[in-house]
């Protein structure tokens, strides 16, 4: 069977951002300030120009060799929304504002502590960016922090985990959708079994536990303790956040499933709760079941989805992120996304 050309492209792409994201990540946390402030150029040039340009090609060579394969509207959507917000957040917003960094304010608690962190005088980021973006540069990037998760937070109850997971998440949520095609960069995509995911379920709380443990320390603890001790807990986190969510999430592209380390994201946890608060769901009384298992083999959250459309009950999960993938698999159009808000606006406006 001859190799698509553009699935090649597509992993060596994939390759060369997860190696190039590890080493300037080490280079740039994990030495001394000095090669630290070396590296920070294109540790800034790797997470804004050139995330913003493989979302763009590599969102093309996903859609073009996915054409040929049934319908793409959600991911067509869903990669779409993901290259304006990396348009707007890694290039546009950093060029008016002169902050580079800006990406780490548009992560919402608690998956980042470092917003909160800006603010303290002791903290490694207000220290290298007082000069730089001056007192009322880091205020407009903490403002903009709170203003951004404010309208997440809502909008995830009135649209769902789609808004974030799917259109606007620039640490898992782009690389799931526009390296689709090359996850696992080895070998092939396995279905977790009942057990491994009643672990991921216990797991997911775990770290959610650990991110709400940093987030209070930040709000509240850190303002009566000693730059020594504010010193040890920015180690840790750094620690926490290298070791557990970007090692991890890239140790899933390369051997697991796009949307695994969403299922484990401390924001993603909330932001399923808020979602859970709105009534999102995956509808399936549209059409009739053929029972093919299209739907289950699209989805990558593994969410059991066909055994629901047999008997045209709406699939209600935790897990699901609202890429619409098992709906543009769909052959019989059966299937269908939406919240309580969405389902107003349908009535109200037919």
């Amino acid at each position: 069977m001859k190799t698509d050309r553009r699935l090649v492209a597509l992993r060596l792409l994939l390759g060369f951002y997860i190696l190039l994201s590890l080493v300037l990540a080490a280079l740039n946390q994990g030495t001394n300030e000095e090669i630290a402030r070396k590296v920070a150029p294109w540790w800034h040039f790797s997470e804004n120009e050139l995330k913003t340009a493989l979302i763009l090609v590599c969102g093309y060579l996903t859609l073009s060799i996915k054409k040929k394969k049934g319908r793409i509207t959600k991911q067509k959507a869903n990669l779409a929304f993901l290259f304006a917000t990396a348009l707007c957040i890694h290039i546009l917003l950093p060029l008016f504002t002169g902050n580079p960094e800006l990406y780490f304010f548009a992560m919402p608690l608690p998956w980042t502590t470092l917003p909160l962190q800006a603010g303290f005088e002791q903290s490694s980021f207000f220290q290298s960016h007082q000069y730089t973006l001056g007192l009322d540069g880091i205020a407009r990037a903490i403002a903009f922090f709170w203003v951004y998760s404010a309208c997440i937070a809502i909008g995830t109850i009135l649209l769902g985990r789609r808004l974030h997971c799917s259109h606007l998440c620039l640490f898992n949520g782009f690389a799931a959708e526009v390296f689709d095609l090359a996850i696992p960069l080895f070998g092939k995509r396995k279905r977790p079994s009942a057990k491994m995911l009643k672990h991921l379920d216990w797991l997911r709380y775990l770290f959610l536990g650990i991110a709400l443990l940093f987030t209070i320390f930040w709000l509240y603890p850190a303002k009566h303790l000693p730059s020594q001790s504010i010193s040890v807990m920015r180690t840790l986190e750094l620690i926490w956040y290298l070791g557990a969510n970007l090692i991890l999430a890239m140790g899933f592209w390369v051997a697991s499933q796009p949307r695994r380390y969403c299922h484990l994201c401390p924001l993603g946890t909330v932001l399923a709760l808020l979602a859970k608060l709105g009534g999102m769901r995956i509808t399936t009384a549209k059409t009739s079941c053929i029972g093919c298992g299209a739907c289950d083999r699209a989805c990558p959250a593994t969410i059991s989805i066909m055994a629901m459309a047999r008997e045209g009950k709406p699939v209600i999960s935790d897990r699901c992120v609202g890429c619409g993938h098992c709906i543009d698999a769909c052959p019989q159009k059966t299937l269908g996304y939406e919240t309580g808000f969405l389902r107003w606006i349908s009535k109200r406006f037919p």
